[in-house]
C-alpha cells in the first residue's frame, strides 16, 4: 500500500509562500535552504512512485520541469503525476513531452486518493499544495510529513496548515540540521 508523504519548505512561522502582496516570491527566503537540501530532496523524489499536486503547484511545476534536463528533471518528468483540481477547472493536463505521466483528479477526490494508496506500493510525494494537504489531512489520508523549516519569520503570506479541523499527533521519525543554511528537516509520521 502506498503512503502519502507531504513535502514542503516553510518559514519558522509556517508560511510556504512569499509575504502578503508578493505571495509568488519564495526566492527571497527559501533559496539558501533549497540549495542546501537539494540532494536529500532529490533522493526522496527519485524513490517516489508518484507525485501528487494541487492545481496551483501543478501550473508552476508543469511550466518549468519539462524544459529542464538532469537528475531533478528526470525525477519530476518521468514519475507519474496526479493533479487534483476542482471539477471542470482543468479540462486536460500537459507535461511537455511527458504528457503520458500526468493525470487529473477532479471528481470524488478522497475516494480516488484512497484508491491510489491501494493501487500503488511506493511513496506518493505531495509537494507544497497547501489547500490539498489541508483537505487530505482532515480526511486522514496523509501518512508522513517531510518539512524543511527555514530560519526566517515572514509574518504574512499563505500558511501551510490553515483550516485543520482536529488534532493530529505526529511521531518524529528523523531530523537533520543543515548547517550552511540553518534549515531543519523534520520527517514525521502521522499517528493514526
Amino acid at each position: 500500500m502506498g503512503k502519502i508523504i507531504a513535502s514542503v519548505s516553510i518559514t519558522f512561522d509556517g508560511i510556504l509562500s512569499g509575504p502578503k502582496g508578493d505571495e509568488e516570491n519564495m526566492i527571497s527566503w527559501a533559496m539558501p535552504g533549497v540549495q542546501d537540501i537539494m540532494m536529500d530532496n532529490l533522493v526522496m523524489f527519485q524513490k517516489a512512485e508518484a507525485i501528487l499536486l494541487g492545481h496551483h503547484s501543478y501550473e508552476g511545476f508543469a511550466s518549468f520541469w519539462p524544459t529542464q534536463a538532469g537528475d531533478w528533471a528526470d525525477a519530476m518528468n518521468k514519475t507519474k503525476k496526479y493533479v487534483v483540481a476542482g471539477k471542470g477547472k482543468l479540462k486536460e493536463v500537459q507535461w511537455g513531452n511527458y504528457s503520458d505521466t500526468v493525470e487529473v483528479i477532479d471528481d470524488d477526490v478522497e475516494k480516488r486518493i484512497k484508491e491510489l494508496k491501494k493501487e500503488l506500493k511506493g511513496d506518493i510525494i505531495l509537494s507544497a499544495s497547501s489547500k490539498l494537504i489541508q483537505s487530505l489531512l482532515n480526511a486522514g489520508l496523509i501518512d508522513e510529513f517531510h518539512v524543511i523549516v527555514h530560519p526566517v519569520i515572514l509574518g504574512s503570506g499563505n500558511r501551510y496548515l490553515d483550516n485543520i479541523e482536529s488534532r493530529h499527533d505526529l511521531k518524529v521519525m528523523y531530523t537533520k540540521f543543515y548547517e550552511k543554511s540553518g534549515c531543519m528537516l523534520f520527517h514525521c509520521e502521522v499517528i493514526k
